[in-house]
């Protein structure tokens, strides 16, 4: 018996060291995906912000094969951003050296949003080593929904004018309230987040023919959800404990002009009927999670956050676990007047805050 063990291991042995020494590609199945994405048969596309893919490999170096002349992107090396990668047209692969052929987790992680350009991961490859299976997937899941505050638009910035490649370029999601809370709690995290886009009401009044609910069950947002494989509720292994909604600076950031079909009035009670809608969608979708709403001053009439936590208080009442957060002393020194790198840091610790008001949120 110890005989044959012993043959079984060398030969084991044998047919890895080949491998071991050439350039290769790591198979879908080793590639742990987290955020709103579609595969196909050459990779995976995604728009939303923040969709990412890990690895754990025992190699010299690690190439990312990409397809997108939109998107920036994050290469991680156990934890920490070895490489920011630019938007180029066509594809090619980009090549990080590893610092020894011990095990490593690698992550590239979707930086920016796109909602009208899908960008191609093609998939991850090898110089000299092999993947080691697939990390282990969080049980914890949260699911953010919101605006251009949620995607971290413009985080980066030192100031608060920025031409239109300035905010991509200084927009990471991965530094955002959202990937804070996701690492906080070790939890897999969907970002959500659609720049200027309402519960019912866009900024200025734009677009009104959707608003952030149109988009709210595609995979990909540059097609509809009856595409064929884009509609994110039936997506069965997606289940999240906690839901945060911060969704009303755009609704309530500019006043209702004189050329659009509601007063002001009307715009706060149809944004209250349609955010219980909501709630009620995701309850009835993921099965009664707890939820965290997120509001805060505008300047100057204070429309959102009464709104909101009279929501949450008439939430409460009808049995949903639901906690309220009123995010106070931020700058807003990022670009065009968001939230920057310190504000989401800051965002996310009042968000902890108001979490842990809810008890255990984990064991639903």
């Amino acid at each position: 018996m110890m005989k044959n063990a012993k043959s079984l291991a060398a030969l084991c042995l044998l047919s890895v060291v080949p491998f071991a020494h050439a350039a290769s590609s790591v198979p879908s199945w080793a590639v742990q995906t987290e955020g709103r994405q579609v595969r196909h048969a050459d990779g995976w596309q995604a728009t939303w912000p923040g969709a990412n893919w890990n690895v754990r490999v025992a190699a010299q170096a690690v190439g990312v094969t990409l397809d997108d002349a939109v998107n920036y992107y994050a290469l991680e090396v156990d934890g920490k951003a070895v490489q920011k990668i630019s938007p180029a047209a066509g594809e090619r692969t980009i090549w990080q050296d590893l610092p020894d052929s011990k095990p490593h987790a690698v992550r590239l992680f979707k930086l920016t949003q796109s909602p009208d350009n899908p960008g191609l991961f093609k998939g991850f490859s090898l110089r000299q080593g092999w993947p080691l299976g697939l990390p282990p997937k969080p049980r914890r899941q949260i699911e953010f929904i919101g605006d251009s505050w949620t995607v971290a638009y413009g985080n980066l910035s030192a100031t608060r004018d920025c031409t239109d490649r300035q905010i991509v370029e200084r927009s990471d999601a991965s530094q955002s309230f959202a990937a804070y809370l996701g690492k906080l709690y070790g939890a897999q995290i969907q970002n959500n987040g659609m720049s200027g886009m309402g519960m019912v009401r866009n900024w200025g009044g734009n677009m009104p023919q959707v608003d952030y609910r149109s988009y709210h069950l595609r995979l990909l947002q540059n097609l509809p959800e009856t595409a064929p494989g884009n509609n994110a509720g039936r997506r069965y292994g997606w289940r999240p404990q906690l839901v945060v909604i911060a969704l009303g600076v755009n609704d309530f950031g500019t006043d209702v002009g004189p050329d659009e079909k509601r007063s002001q009035q009307q715009l706060a009670n149809d944004y209250v009927r349609a955010y219980h809608g909501l709630i009620a969608q995701l309850k009835q979708r993921y099965g009664n999670p707890a939820f965290l709403l997120a509001a805060t001053y505008l300047w100057p009439a204070d429309r959102m956050r009464p709104l909101v936590s009279r929501i949450a208080d008439e939430e409460r009442r009808q049995g949903t676990t639901v906690a309220y957060v009123d995010w106070q002393n931020i700058e807003l020194t990022g670009c065009n007047w968001h939230p920057s790198l310190s504000d989401h840091a800051k965002m996310a610790t009042q968000m902890d805050a108001a979490i842990r008001t809810l008890g255990n949120v984990w064991d639903n």
